[in-house]
């Protein structure tokens, strides 16, 4: 679709796949079978098919930790574990892993991976008295092997309670309604009395689950009975406020150096955007004490996150006007068009548009509204006078000076669009095409 270009449908595919299967479903009906919005719905959807990867894991094996398995990319309630690790327990297991009973019989299958569960038990006793297990372990698996085999453990061994428990939950929960609040609270209840050992893990689960992490503190609240962290962070519940302190922290972590291409702008941008939702969703949620464990902890990732938007955007200001190719001084006194800077120059001044666009919305709850207005200012200021310059250079430029203007004022325009300005670099753009037509 011609009237949509690379940043729109980049935009789009993001807010696409954010939102729940079943809006999907209602928007394309809406939109029919044909038209313009058919064939955007058609586009998008067709990216965000296209961008779901495959699990190269045993699905079957490991289908209670498809939640929280995931990549370094993704925040720690997506990524427990990963397909490699999982991979690699596979074959530590084997030959038990191997000898799959029918997918229909659901006692079977429990007693199945409740033997590689065992499985993991002896390797994990074997590690305490044989180096060349140890070694193993480690290499294959990280420091961390021992937790890691010890939670492989416990979901395989509660796989179909956990499985059982999940039913009524959507995989991508847009919005944790008190119906379903009341369904996690019996369910909670349910494993606490059957399988303990899975009743943390059935939390995690449903955390992963949730577009708005935060409100899991709903579920939190319920179970504990509790309104303030300075009570609940003190009980086994505790797991579950670290849990969203850590997807804060992962976020936070996102912002402590500046991007250099529109890709980590854009990914910026979007942990901008997490970080403040947890943040602001936790006190929102639940009753963040500046005095308790989580208020401690998460006024302290608040301060970081903070921090590093502000040093961001002290370094845009110093640099960006360089980056801009400001009119000089040309043969007989008259002005041209300045020097283009170097590609790498360029495409870390479009990053940083970018993100500093991206955190408008969001600057007053990151607590960084005058740094980020300020910077936002400058670079309007800096794009504006750069353009008008330019067009008044272009109207008596020849020859090369001409070309110098034209090629000058179009990187205007692109730095425009990285900011979000399209109105202003639409209107560059028609300005340097009339005056080019004027002079042929």
């Amino acid at each position: 679709m011609a009237s949509l270009n690379e940043k729109q449908l980049k935009s789009l595919s993001t807010l696409w796949a954010a939102i729940s299967p079943e809006l999907r479903v209602q928007l394309k009906s809406a939109a029919g079978s044909s038209g313009k919005l058919a064939e955007v719905f058609a586009i998008i959807d067709g990216e965000s098919e296209a961008d779901t990867e495959v699990p190269d894991y045993d699905t079957v094996l490991f289908r209670i930790f498809a939640d929280v398995t995931g990549t370094q990319d993704q925040p720690p309630t997506h990524s427990r574990f990963s397909s490699e690790q999982l991979k690699k327990i596979k074959e530590l297991t084997a030959p038990d892993s191997h000898d799959q009973p029918a997918e229909s019989d659901d006692a079977a299958m429990q007693t199945w991976r409740s033997k590689i569960a065992e499985s993991l038990s002896v390797q994990l006793q074997r590690s305490q008295s044989e180096k060349d297990v140890l070694r193993r372990l480690k290499g294959e698996l990280g420091n961390d092997f021992e937790a890691l085999l010890g939670d492989a453990q416990t979901l395989l061994e509660n796989d179909q309670i956990l499985h059982a428990a999940l039913q009524p939950f959507p995989e991508a929960i847009a919005d944790l309604s008190p119906d379903l609040v009341d369904e996690a609270r019996d369910a909670h209840e349910t494993i606490c009395n059957d399988a303990p050992d899975a009743s943390l893990w059935f939390l995690k689960i449903l955390t992963a689950r949730l577009k708005k992490t935060p409100q899991i503190f709903r579920v939190v609240e319920k179970i504990g009975r509790k309104s303030d962290d300075s009570l609940v962070s003190k009980t086994d519940l505790a797991d579950i406020g670290d849990l969203v302190l850590a997807n804060a922290a992962f976020y936070a972590d996102r912002l402590t150096k500046a991007p250099q291409t529109l890709e980590e702008a854009e990914a910026a941008g979007t942990a901008v955007a997490e970080f403040v939702r947890i943040s602001v969703g936790m006190t929102r949620e639940f009753g963040i004490r500046k005095d308790g464990d989580w208020g401690k902890t998460l006024f302290g990732i608040r301060a970081k996150a903070s921090a590093a938007l502000e040093e961001f955007f002290r370094q845009f200001e110093q640099s960006f006007p360089r980056a801009l190719p400001q009119p000089a001084k040309g043969q007989r006194g008259l002005a041209k068009a300045g020097t283009i800077p170097e590609p790498a120059i360029i495409e870390q001044a479009e990053a940083a548009l970018c993100l500093l666009a991206a955190t408008a919305d969001w600057a007053t709850q990151a607590a960084v509204a005058s740094p980020q207005k300020h910077a936002a200012d400058l670079a309007r200021n800096e794009l504006d006078k750069c353009g008008r310059n330019l067009l008044e250079i272009l109207r008596t430029a020849e020859d090369d000076d001409k070309t110098f203007a034209v090629e000058a004022l179009a990187l205007v325009v692109r730095y425009m669009r990285a900011f979000e300005d399209d109105e202003n670099a639409d209107l560059i753009q028609r300005r340097s095409a009339a005056v080019q037509a004027n002079a042929a």
